[in-house]
This record gives structure tokens, sequence and C-alpha cells, in this order.
């Protein structure tokens, strides 16, 4: 018994020299982990009112609070008004942000931003459009009658003037072509105009770039390449400025992707380099004047890269107008074209919007490929207002029907291709207005809005090419060989065969 109650105590007094000698070990942790001596909680440092680092005070805002201050007060508000009924609230897919206006007076409401202190602004075409007066209010409540210096429905962009009455506060052009995808940016614009929500600020992200083929409501834009944003955008948000963080404009807010209108977080801005490039044309002329070549022209298809071993973009020409600066220069169509001009090609549109950019008389060297060899073709690049208006010449009337195959057709004039939701090409073409049910024409998906360029290797700039071409192939009974504009835009060859 007595053994037993002395082992017990051994095991008792070693059991607390090791507890004593564990807490005297945590305490000397501690004191070097400077862990606190009691249980009291201290503040959060960020709580704080001054960083006990650099003695300075703590700054809770967001990145977004200097872009507004910097930038809110150069957001105004446009008011447009036109003596008729031009336009009308349209719910389509994509949507231009147009008022509801009286039976007999137009009203439009939009947004743009100051950009230059005398008194220059930009906005969208789509806002100004058709108007016999605008009104521009400033962020101090001050309304000025506005000058419309010079639009550009092509870009979807327009450069309005006030004569200031005081110094104006300016927002900068900054660089779109920096922007990266999932970037921070922040939309100012005016909302919902009638409930007077002016100059709403909303924030996002970048979602994409390079957005094009979009269609709207009342035409195509010719020249996109949107910046797609979640940054909230509404009815009323139009012409208004998609800010970078440094507070300079890299957009102009200009659609949204909506099936009611409103905003579901996918909205559209202009680039800002597309102003770069056309405001000074604006300013200084009223319009853009823009370098044509009269080419047709496509991303080169897989499957013919292929058996080319052609291992780079490419685009190759479908289609070369008669007396354009191509014919000219000797292009000839399935000539491939890989560099414009010292630069790459990266794809069809790419080439457009490079032509376009190009000063009118100016010669230009393209890269082709033809007939498997590489070869330089110099070209001068001739004006697209001239080719235009050459289209809309006398020589071609203004309507005619003929149900060859199934068709009613009609020249390619604009107000015509606008009510089909549709641009004629530069060249010209007959654009198919009525489509028999069940005639050859609709059989091959021939539809209304659909353009002729070329029949059976005849160029088709109107309708007295149109009826030449019918009058030689009206005894055809093989399929005859088409090449058309479709209402998206695309350069398709189509083989119709005559019914007999």
């Amino acid at each position: 018994m007595r053994a037993g109650t002395f082992g017990v105590r051994r095991r008792f007094i070693s059991s607390v020299l090791f507890a004593i000698l564990f807490t005297f070990v945590g305490i000397i942790i501690a004191s070097m982990l400077d862990l606190p001596s009691s249980p009291v909680a201290r503040e959060h440092p960020q709580l704080l009112k001054q960083d006990a680092l650099s003695d300075r005070p703590v700054d809770f805002s967001t990145p977004f609070i200097n872009v507004v201050a910097a930038s809110r007060d150069a957001v105004v508000n446009i008011t447009a008004e036109s003596a008729e009924n031009l336009r009308g609230m349209n719910f389509d897919e994509y949507f231009k942000f147009f008022g509801m206006g009286h039976p007999r007076t137009q009203t439009s409401f939009g947004t743009g931003f100051i950009f230059r202190e005398e008194g220059y602004i930009l906005t969208n075409n789509h806002v100004i459009a058709g108007t016999q007066s605008v009104k521009v209010t400033t962020s101090d409540n001050e309304t000025y009658d506005a000058t419309i210096i010079g639009t550009d429905p092509e870009t979807d962009l327009a450069v309005l003037k006030i004569d200031p009455r005081s110094d104006l506060p300016v927002i900068p052009f900054g660089h779109s072509d920096k922007l990266k995808i999932g970037e921070w940016v922040v939309a100012i614009g005016n909302p919902f105009p009638r409930q007077g929500l002016d100059r709403t600020v909303t924030a996002g992200v970048v979602s994409a770039k390079g957005r094009k083929n979009l269609r709207f409501s009342d035409g195509n834009v010719i020249y996109q390449n949107y910046i797609q944003t979640d940054a909230s955008i509404n009815p009323g948000n139009s012409g208004g400025p998609l800010l970078n963080l440094r507070g300079e404009a890299i957009g102009i807010n200009a659609a949204i992707s909506s099936p009611t209108g409103t905003s579901v977080g996918i909205g559209f801005a202009i680039p800002i380099d597309f102003a770069r490039v056309i405001v000074p044309d604006l300013i200084a002329h009223g319009q853009v004047s823009r370098g044509w070549m009269g080419v047709s022209a496509n991303d080169l298809p897989k499957d013919m890269a292929d058996e080319l071993d052609i291992n780079q973009p490419a685009v190759v020409f479908d289609r070369i107008l008669r007396g354009s600066p191509a014919s000219s220069a000797g292009l000839k169509p399935r000539d491939i074209l890989i560099g414009y001009d010292g630069k790459e090609v990266v794809n069809a549109d790419d080439f457009r919007f490079e032509v376009a950019a190009t000063p009118i008389n100016q010669k230009v060297i393209l890269r082709l490929i033809r007939n498997g060899r590489e070869i330089e073709v110099p070209v001068t690049i001739g004006s697209r207002n001239e080719a235009l208006q050459a289209m809309q010449s006398p020589r071609q009337q203004p309507y005619t029907e003929d149900y060859w195959l199934g068709m009613e057709v009609a020249n390619c004039d604009a107000a015509m291709a606008n009510k089909l939701g549709v641009e004629c090409p530069p060249g010209g073409g007959v654009l198919v207005t009525k489509v028999t049910p069940g005639s050859p024409a609709y059989n091959r998906n021939i539809v209304p809005g659909t353009i002729i360029v070329e029949i059976d290797k005849f160029e088709i700039k109107d309708v007295n090419d149109y009826r030449e071409a019918v009058a030689n192939l009206k005894d055809r009974e093989k399929s005859i060989s088409f090449i058309i504009f479709d209402t998206e835009g695309n350069t398709r060859w189509v083989g119709i065969k005559p019914r007999r």
C-alpha cells in the first residue's frame, strides 16, 4: 500500500513540474510573438483614423471616386427636336437610345461630353440625326443652343459645339487599343431622361473587345469594333463617356443588347480611337473623307488556306468593281491579300478599316498571292464619298418590277435599303424587294433585302445591268450563278436553276 501511494505522489509531482515548465515556455514564446497579455480586443488597423506605419489618413474610398470627381461635370444632357415624327421607341434586340416623341414633334434625348474647352462636344449620331434643334444642358444647369458641326453615320459619331459663358471642364481622350478585358471602367450618362436622373454613374468591367456585325433597329453602323461592358447602360445614356480609372474617355456609349430595352449587363461603346481619327475631319469639313479601293473581300477560308499552304491571316478578293482603283491597278478575283502598305493583314474587317483610314490619292503597296506566287501591286486609293455619289447617278432608274426567277428588284438606293435594314455596297447592285413563295429564288433562300451584285460573271451595278443580264439569260436552262450580299452583309455565291 505505501509503495503504491508513493508512486501516485511521484506521478502527481511530475505532472505539476511539467505544467510549470510548459507555462514558462509559453510565456517566452508569447513575448517573442508580441501576443496580447490580456484578452482585451484591439481596434482593427483599418478602423483607425491614422495609418500607424505612414502616419497618413487611411483612404476608404474606391478608385471610382476620383474618376467621377474629375469627369462628371464635363458630361452634358442633349435634347434634340425635329418637326416630324422621324423615329419612335423600338425595343429591338439591339436598341438605340431614343425617347418617345409627340406625334408632331419628335424629341430625342441623349448624353454627350465636352472634349475641348472651346465648347466641342462628342456624342452619337443617332442622338441628333434628322433633328432641327439641339439644346445642351451643362452640369451647372446652363442651357445652350448647340450647332451640329459634323456627323458620321457610318461610325455613329457626331460633334456639336456650344458657345460657353464660362470655363468648361473637359474629358481627355485615352487609348482604347490599350484596354484589357477585365479592366475596370466607369460610365456616366443620363438614363431615362424624363425622370431627371442626370449624370448617373455606373461601374463595371470590359467584358469583350472587337464586337462586330451587330444590327440595330434604325440601320447598320458600317464600321464596328465595339467595346462590350457590363457597366449599366440604359436609354438616354447614348453618347456618354466610358472612362478608364485615369479619368480618360476610352469609349462612347452607344447601344445595348436586351430583350426589354433596358440594361441586362450587355452594353456597347464605340472605341475612342475611332473618334481620334474622324473628329478632325468632322470639325474641319463636317463629314469624314474615307478611302476606297473597290473590292469585295472576305477572310480566307481555312480549307482554301490549307489547299494553298498559307499559314498566316489572309483576305481573299471576291469581286473587283469596274472602274474602281482596284480594277485600274489590275487586281483580280481570288487574289489573296497578305500585306497592306507594309503591315500584315489581320482579317477582312481590319483591311476595310485600313483602306477607309488611308488618305485619298495615296499610293499603297499590296502584298498578294496570285496563282501560288507572291507579288506586290501598287494601288492609288480613291474617294468613297465620290463612289457613293456615282452610285446615285441619273443612269439608275428609281424602281422596276421584274419577277424573273420569282424576284422583284429595284435599284439599291439608301432609302429603300434602310427600310429593309441593309446597306448598299459602294459599287451598286440591285435590291431584292419581294420574292414569290415557292419560286426558284425562294427555294435558294433569296429574301427581301438580298443585294445582287453579279449574275453569271456579269457585274450588276443597277437595274439597267440587271435587265441586260436577264435578256441574255432568259432561255438558260442550267443553273445561273449569282453573287449576292445577304441580309447580314456577307458575300455569298448562289446557283439558281430556272424552272422548265
